[in-house]
């Protein structure tokens, strides 16, 4: 008989021993990636499934409150993790979610699993018959890519013999690097990071994408970067940080993050040089793969990626299960009707502050600003006879 039960801080390493042992692990099945989230308003739950005592199964539940109101929304990251054809242990931990739902009053709990979808079209879907709904979309605003490019590492035995494997071009970028005078070097101090943080934030407003605070990423320092669970790869130019790459690594499997350099730097060839870096760190690790996360939002990135050999991953998908069905479905309207509207619009007011920024008055690495006041007392103070 399987039992469910909730566990704390304490049994982490519990928790993060037997996830490993499941084939479809995932770096976001780690213990510590609630707590990255937790940056983000989310409260981690974590249940374990146990047949006579061992664990057979678990469930990571993130829980956030939506805003001015009494309920909340449910997100299981790449999770739940089982044994695709034990039907009692996804059973056991779906009904605990729902007991979980009603406390928290929750609207729905979203799923992604890390599981291929060739898996579930040859051994039917397990999670639809438990009454979720499989969701025809294969990207979301914030939830992981349902389709990943993903490097086989096993594909060589060493980093060495998987250079090899790349072409003629790509590894003639990756020396030309060197050869521009650019070093990769791990990031070894805090104030790097936050130098790595401002680049990276800047690259995104560029681009057009949302990028969280200076928080997350220290998060993922202190997590993971501090305990040799992950890595920023920094390049160096002319002694000046020009952009880097940081990546976490668990059971096995090692995921890119975030990654970025300016445009004025793109003749340097830095970016070819740190995925690569990145890549060998994981490898000399033991890594099974290697994943860039998404397939890549441009043509130009796809090319990019496609560089380094990775396989286009078709996973799962997005599953939803509803626990108040009206407001569910005015959730559901909002998500994949208003937001996609609304998206470009935000972008640009993104831009416009950005640029506002930059005429009166400069961002700290951080993100951070001093206040209007704090700002007009300096200015006094520095004028002052």
């Amino acid at each position: 008989m399987v039992e469910i039960r909730e566990i704390s801080e304490s049994e982490k390493a519990y928790w993060d021993s037997e996830i490993r042992r499941f084939d479809y692990a995932h770096p976001l099945n780690a213990f510590d990636w609630g707590k990255i989230r937790q940056i983000d308003n989310w409260s981690p739950i974590y249940l374990v499934a146990e047949r006579s005592g061992r664990f057979c199964g678990a469930l990571m539940i993130l829980s956030k409150k939506i805003p001015f109101t009494p309920f909340s929304i449910f997100y299981s990251p790449r999770s739940p993790v089982w044994d695709y054809d034990d039907d009692e242990t996804i059973e056991k931990l779906i009904e605990a979610a729902r007991k979980i739902a009603k406390n928290k009053k929750a609207l729905f709990l979203r799923c992604d699993p890390a599981i291929p979808e060739g898996v579930i079209a040859s051994n039917g879907d397990k999670l639809t018959r438990l009454g979720f709904r499989h969701l025809e979309q294969r990207w979301t605003f914030w939830n992981t890519p349902r389709d990943v490019s993903r490097i086989d590492l096993t594909r060589a035995q060493t980093a060495e013999g998987f250079f090899n494997l790349l072409d003629r071009d790509t590894r003639r970028c990756i020396r030309k690097a060197a050869k521009e005078g650019v070093a990769i070097e791990p990031a070894t101090t805090e104030s790097e990071l936050e130098i790595f943080y401002g680049i990276f934030k800047e690259f995104t407003v560029n681009k057009g994408f949302m990028s969280r605070g200076y928080e997350y990423q220290r998060r993922l320092w202190e997590t993971y970067v501090t305990h040799e669970n992950g890595r920023l790869f920094l390049a160096k130019y002319q002694g000046n940080i020009i952009g880097g790459l940081i990546c976490i690594m668990f059971a096995d499997k090692c995921l890119a993050m975030h990654m970025g350099t300016p445009y004025k730097y793109h003749n340097l060839y830095s970016y070819y040089a740190y995925v690569w870096e990145s890549i060998k760190w994981a490898k000399e690790r033991g890594c099974r793969w290697y994943s860039f996360r998404g397939v890549g939002t441009t043509p130009t990135q796809e090319h990019f990626k496609n560089k380094f050999l990775p396989e286009p991953v078709g996973m799962a998908g997005y599953y939803d299960l509803p626990f108040r069905s009206w407001l569910y479905r005015i959730f559901y309207v909002l998500e994949f009707q208003a937001l996609p509207r609304a998206w470009p619009a935000l972008i640009r007011v993104r831009r416009i502050y950005k640029t506002a920024l930059t005429i009166f008055g400069q961002q700290s690495l951080t993100g951070q600003r001093p206040g209007l006041y704090t700002r007009l007392k300096q200015n006094l103070q520095r004028t002052a006879p």
